[in-house]
C-alpha cells in the first residue's frame, strides 16, 4: 500500500542519536560520496539502486543524500512501495554545517597562542590552501599553531573535513563576508586517531580530456594533503596527461605513427571534453584557470608529485598506443593490471576518471 512521504528540515547529530531501534538512516548517494563523509550508522543504498531496495517494511527510513533531491525521488519511489519514509530536506551538506560544527570546530580565543605561524592564501583555490596547510603542518612541532586567512568560500567545509580526517585540532574557524580565517594546532602523528586501516585513495585516469585531469589532480593533492596515500593509475588516453612539457622527438612507424599524430605532444594541449571547438576550448579554459588562481594541469602534477603521489603508467596501454618512456615524465612509475590490483587491496577510495 502506498505511504505519503514525510520531510524533516532541521535535525542535529543528537536527534539521529536517540533514534529508536524501529529506525534506520538511508544515503542514497554514490559510494564515492559516501568515503568522503556519511551520518553515523547511515546505510548506504545508492539511488541507482533504488529498485533493488528490500529491507524490511516495520520501520522509519531517513533519507537523505547530498542537498536533498536526490533522496526526495528516492523517497517518493520507496513510498509507493509501502515503506514509511522520512526526507531530509538539505541533506547531508545541512547536517554537516550543524554536526561538524558541533563537534569538530572548537571556537576558544583563550587558546589561540600569540607566537602562532601566519599564513595568506587569499586568491588561492581548492586544493591549494588545503595543500599548503598540510605542508606547513609537516614542517611544525606538536602544539604549534598555523593562523590560517584564505577568501575561497569552499575552505570552510574542507576545514572542517581536514581536521576531521588528520585529527590536528582546529582552535577558531571564522567565516566573514570576504574571506574565511581558522586557526589550526599541530598534532603529533603519535597523539592522532588512527581513522581507518584502509586509509588510501586509488584513481584510474582513463580519459584524455583536459579538464577531466584537472579534476583528477585536485581531488589526489586534496586526498593526499588531508593524509591518505594516493595512487593514480594512467592508462589509454589518461597517459597523455604524463607527456613531458617539452617535445622529445621519438621515431615511429606504422599505427604508433598514426597515434602520434592524433595525441596531443603535451600534457596542456589536451582538448576539452565539451566545447573543445578545435582547441579554442582549451586556451579559454586555461585562461580562465589561470584568472581563478586555479593551478594549471603540469602544477597540479608537479605538486602532487611533490607531495608523495605515485604515478603509475600502464604499459599493455604504452604499446598499444606506441607511447615510449622518453615522452612522459621522469616521477612516473610503469606497470599492469597487477600493479593497480596491488594499490587498491588497501584502499577504501577507488575512482575512475
Amino acid at each position: 500500500m502506498p505511504m505519503t512521504t514525510k520531510h524533516m528540515k532541521n535535525f542535529t547529530n543528537e536527534e539521529f542519536k536517540t533514534l529508536s531501534d524501529n529506525a534506520q538512516l538511508i544515503d542514497v548517494r554514490t559510494k564515492e560520496e559516501v568515503q568522503l563523509g556519511t551520518i553515523h550508522n547511515a546505510i548506504n543504498h545508492p539511488i541507482e539502486e533504488i529498485d533493488t531496495f528490500d529491507l524490511p517494511k516495520d520501520r522509519t527510513y531517513y533519507v537523505f543524500c547530498r542537498s536533498g533531491g536526490r533522496s526526495a525521488r528516492a523517497s517518493e519511489f520507496l513510498s509507493d512501495q509501502g515503506y514509511e519514509i522520512i526526507n531530509l530536506d538539505g541533506g547531508y551538506l545541512s547536517y554537516q554545517d550543524q554536526h561538524l560544527s558541533e563537534e569538530t570546530i572548537e571556537t576558544d580565543r583563550e587558546k589561540v597562542k600569540s607566537n602562532r605561524k601566519k599564513v595568506d592564501y587569499s586568491g588561492l583555490q581548492c586544493p591549494g590552501p588545503i595543500v599548503n596547510i598540510s605542508q606547513e603542518l609537516n614542517q611544525m612541532k606538536d602544539g604549534e599553531q598555523l593562523d590560517i586567512t584564505v577568501t575561497d568560500k569552499g575552505f570552510v567545509n574542507d576545514i572542517k573535513s581536514y581536521v576531521n580526517q588528520t585529527k590536528h585540532k582546529a582552535i577558531l574557524l571564522e567565516e566573514y563576508d570576504d574571506y574565511i580565517h581558522a586557526i589550526i594546532e599541530k598534532q603529533t602523528p603519535g597523539d592522532m586517531e588512527v581513522v581507518n586501516s584502509g586509509n588510501k585513495t586509488t584513481i584510474v585516469l582513463f580519459s584524455g580530456d583536459l579538464d577531466k585531469a584537472v579534476a583528477a589532480m585536485i581531488i589526489a593533492n586534496g586526498a593526499k594533503a588531508s593524509g591518505r596515500d594516493v595512487s593514480i593509475f594512467f592508462t589509454f588516453w589518461g597517459l597523455s596527461a604524463l607527456k613531458k612539457a617539452s617535445t622529445t622527438k621519438v621515431k615511429k612507424d606504422g599505427i604508433a605513427k598514426m597515434f602520434d599524430m592524433m595525441l596531443p605532444k603535451k600534457a596542456i594541449q589536451m582538448p576539452l571534453s565539451k566545447m573543445n571547438m578545435f582547441g579554442l576550448g582549451n586556451k579559454m579554459m586555461r585562461y580562465t584557470m589561470n584568472s581563478k588562481n586555479v593551478n594549471s594541469l603540469p602544477t597540479l602534477l608537479d605538486t602532487a608529485s611533490n607531495l608523495g603521489v605515485k604515478f603509475i603508467a600502464c604499459t599493455m596501454s604504452m604499446n598499444v598506443m606506441g607511447i615510449s618512456k622518453e615522452e612522459l615524465r621522469t616521477d612516473v612509475e610503469y606497470g599492469g593490471v597487477a600493479m593497480y590490483i596491488a594499490e587498491t587491496e588497501h584502499a577504501n577510495h577507488n575512482l575512475f576518471i
